[in-house]
């Protein structure tokens, strides 16, 4: 039996670790469709095709259509991965690493390399980082993560295979996105095994604006390892501590007085 695209294609997303399910929501399909024509050994219509093509960047378009040649296209492959791929020697002893929005790095960015817009970049010692691993370095925003992580604060960030995910260690800190494009700086508790999800967690004390959340592995978009992080504040962990002290010994007085209250009140009524 002739090799369909539709054959090809699932080659192409198994040797990228790709879930079929996922790749069906980054174009624009129906859940379930591929797996349906595959099954069927059907042909797949020219607008599914484009649309594979234009979001496949590094998949040659001829080894698609006829299986002929190799399966990437080495020129789209250096093209895609120039963006991210780190570190980017200056010299033997210095790196460059750039400075990308955290929206961009942990969202589209690494399917399309155009939204890699590089803002500024930070310089490191190459005994910082590790050797032909991508990295990236992100401005951190908002106040889910203090008192540890601080609104302005950067992170060095180090992309993780998909084959990495279920080595994720609970309670570090990773830079995770996921399907919708929505980016998140987290503490990770591991699930992914046991129940097929990751817990994410602020370090803010204030559950009620920042509570856990988990994420499902189909959802999941990238996972990126937090190895180093900057700021030109230090964080004072103390205060945080000191006003969560405050705050129970004020609940502690609340709930003396209204002891007493009733107390007072038993008596009255003896």
């Amino acid at each position: 039996m002739e090799e369909k695209i539709i054959s090809r294609l699932f080659t192409y997303l198994k040797s990228k670790s790709i879930p079929h399910t996922r790749f069906e929501k980054e174009i624009g399909l129906s859940n379930g469709y591929l797996n349906t024509q595959l099954k069927r050994n059907s042909d797949l219509g020219e607008g599914i095709i484009r649309k594979i093509i234009d979001n496949c960047l590094d998949v040659n378009p001829l080894w698609l259509l006829t299986g002929r040649g190799s399966m990437l296209n080495e020129d789209k492959m250096e093209q895609l991965t120039s963006h991210i791929d780190n570190p980017l020697m200056c010299n033997e002893d210095i790196v460059r690493i750039p400075i990308v929005d955290i929206s961009v790095a942990a969202g589209s960015g690494f399917t399309n390399p155009d939204y890699i817009v590089e803002e500024e970049c930070i310089f490191m010692p190459v005994s910082m980082v590790k050797n032909s691993r991508k990295y990236l370095c992100v401005r951190v925003k908002g106040q889910s993560m203090v008192p540890s992580i601080l609104d302005g604060g950067y992170l060095i960030i180090r992309l993780m295979e998909r084959s990495e995910w279920e080595s994720i260690r609970d309670n570090y800190v990773y830079v995770v996105s996921d399907m919708e494009g929505r980016s998140y700086v987290k503490r990770l508790k591991n699930r992914l095994r046991q129940h097929g999800f990751i817990v994410c967690m602020s370090d803010n004390v204030d559950k009620r604006n920042y509570p856990n959340f988990n994420l499902y592995e189909e959802d999941l978009n990238t996972i990126w390892y937090a190895e180093w992080y900057f700021s030109a504040k230090l964080p004072n962990i103390q205060e945080t501590y000191y006003r969560k002290q405050g705050e129970l010994e004020d609940r502690m007085d609340e709930l003396t007085a209204q002891i007493q209250h009733i107390q007072k009140a038993l008596a009255i009524n003896h």
